[in-house]
């Protein structure tokens, strides 16, 4: 298990996963905002950069704010 400090760019015109300077995750996602649209963006894409089912990952910190951390669970093999 690892928790990774995310920066969520919502309504971006494309989506990445980039590592920032400060050692956080910047995540662009297309989606708004609004109804939890861009944090469950933000899980999908989190999930395929670990490699990861999207039931192992979940945000633990600030799901309202922009920066965030969320929690991935490494599955066993």
């Amino acid at each position: 298990m690892m928790d990774v400090r995310i920066k969520v760019l919502p309504n971006s015109r494309k989506e990445f996963v980039e590592e920032g300077k400060d050692g956080r995750l910047i995540v662009a996602v297309k989606a708004p905002r609004e109804e939890g649209k861009a944090n469950e963006r933000l899980l999908e894409l989190c999930a395929r950069h670990f490699s990861v089912p999207l039931e192992c990952v979940r945000i633990v910190r600030g799901k309202t704010e922009s920066s965030k951390t969320i929690r991935v669970q490494k599955t066993s093999s």
